[in-house]
C-alpha cells in the first residue's frame, strides 16, 4: 500500500546520504497523513457537525501543509521539517481555541507530539528535539488557562463526543502506521549499512575483512570441523582489462563471480579479495570435495565465455586448494598456502587446480 505513495515519499531525496534520505521519508509520508487527516476533520465538521465555517478554516491547513513539498522540491528539507511542524501544532492550537470548548478532549490530538518530533528529527538534534517538544506542552498548556471564545463545535451531547473522539482515534491510528513505517524504514537502513560494510560492491560477494573474521570464527570454534580454502586467480586478467577498458573488466568481475555462485555449493563462503583472485571457504562435508568444486570451477570459466559489446572472452582460472582436516587452524596461514597453491598451479600453465594438505593436518600427521 505504501508502496503507491512513493512518487510523493521521493520527493527532494536525489544527491542525499541514506540517513537523510530516510528522515526526508518520513517528512514525506508525515505531510501525507496531515493532509488526509486535515481533510478527514474537516469532512467531519461539515457533515457531522453542520459546521461549514469551521470545515472550511481547517482545510486551509492542507493547502499550507501541501507547502512542504514545495520546499522539499526545491532542495530547502531542513526548513520544511520546521515548518511542517509549526504547522501542525498552530493548527491544533488554533482550532482547538478557537473551534472546541476548552473543556473538550483535545489534547489527544497533542499526544502525538512525540511521534512528530521523533519523525522529522534525528537523535543528534537534541536541541530540536527538546525545544520543540517544549513547545508542544506550552501550547497544550495554553489552551487549558487561556480564556475562550464561544466554540463553533458543541461537543455537550455524547453522540457528538463520540464521533469526535472516533476521527481522533483514526488520526492516531494513522500516526502508529507511520511509527511502523518510520521503524521499518529505518530497519531496511540498518540492513543496507551492514551490507554495505560487509559486501564487496562491485561482484557483490562478502568482503576481504568479512571473509577473514568469518574463516577466524570456523578456525577458533572446533579443532574437528574440516575447512577448505580455494584462492581462485582469474588468468591473464589485467591484460584483458587493459585491452579492453574497466567498464567491461568491472562487468566481467560481476560475471565471473555469478558464475562462480552458480558451480559452489550454497554453504561456500564467496569473497573477492584483489582485483581478479576470489577466495572460497568450504566448511565440512564439502571440504573433502574441495578438488571436485575447484574442478567444476574452472571448467565452468573455461566454458562459459564471456560476451559483451563488442566480442566475447573466454576466461581461465588458476585454483589452490588447502584442506585442514583436523588440528588448530590459523585463518591466515591457510589463506597464504591456497595462495601459494595458486601459485604454483599459475605457474604450470594456468587453467588447474593444485591441491594440498594444511602445513597443520600434515604436521600433525607425521
Amino acid at each position: 500500500m505504501l508502496a503507491s505513495f512513493n512518487p510523493i515519499l521521493s520527493i527532494g531525496l536525489s544527491e542525499h546520504n541514506q540517513l537523510m534520505r530516510h528522515q526526508i521519508r518520513m517528512t514525506n509520508l508525515l505531510t501525507v497523513i496531515c493532509v488526509v487527516g486535515t481533510i478527514i476533520f474537516s469532512t467531519m465538521y461539515w457533515l457531522a457537525f453542520q459546521t461549514p465555517i469551521a470545515a472550511w478554516h481547517n482545510v486551509s491547513y492542507a493547502f499550507l501543509y501541501a507547502a512542504t513539498w514545495l520546499l522539499m522540491w526545491s532542495g530547502r528539507w531542513y526548513i520544511a521539517r520546521y515548518y511542517l511542524f509549526f504547522m501542525f501544532f498552530a493548527q491544533q492550537f488554533i482550532m482547538s481555541y478557537w473551534v472546541f470548548a476548552a473543556q473538550s478532549q483535545n489534547e489527544l490530538l497533542l499526544l502525538v507530539s512525540p511521534t512528530i518530533v521523533l519523525l522529522l528529527f534525528d537523535p543528534n538534534e537534541r536541541l530540536a528535539r527538546y525545544g520543540l517538544s517544549l513547545t508542544a506542552i506550552g501550547l497544550m498548556f495554553s489552551i487549558q488557562v487561556l480564556p475562550t471564545p464561544d466554540p463553533l463545535v458543541n461537543l455537550s451531547t455524547l453522540n457528538s463526543k463520540t464521533i469526535y473522539l472516533s476521527v481522533v482515534l483514526i488520526f492516531i491510528a494513522l500516526s502508529v502506521i507511520l511509527m511502523d513505517f518510520y521503524l521499518h524504514d529505518l530497519y531496511t537502513l540498518n540492513r543496507q549499512a551492514r551490507q554495505y560494510i560487509q559486501r564487496e560492491p562491485l561482484a557483490q560477494t562478502w568482503n576481504a575483512t568479512q571473509f577473514y573474521r568469518r574463516l577466524s570464527t570456523e578456525c577458533q570454534s572446533s579443532t574437528d570441523k574440516p575447512i577448505a580454502i580455494l584462492c581462485i586467480n582469474i588468468d591473464h586478467f589485467q591484460h584483458f582489462n587493459t585491452q579492453h577498458g574497466h567498464s567491461i573488466g568491472d562487468q566481467s568481475l560481476q560475471f565471473l563471480a555469478g558464475l562462480l555462485h552458480r558451480h559452489l555449493p550454497r554453504d561456500a563462503l564467496l569473497s573477492r579479495t584483489h582485483a581478479d583472485q576470489f577466495l572460497v571457504m568450504l566448511k565440512e562435508n564439502d571440504c573433502a570435495d574441495a578438488p571436485k568444486w575447484a574442478v567444476k570451477c574452472y571448467h565452468a570459466i573455461a566454458e562459459t565465455p564471456f560476451t559483451f559489446h563488442g566480442g566475447a572472452h573466454a576466461f581461465t582460472a588458476s585454483i589452490g586448494i588447502v584442506q585442514h582436516f583436523s588440528g588448530n587452524g590459523q585463518a591466515i596461514e591457510l589463506i597464504d598456502q591456497a595462495c601459494q597453491a595458486m601459485t604454483e598451479a599459475k605457474q604450470a600453465g594456468g587453467n588447474q587446480c593444485v591441491c594440498q594438505l594444511s602445513q597443520m593436518t600434515a604436521s600433525q600427521a607425521v
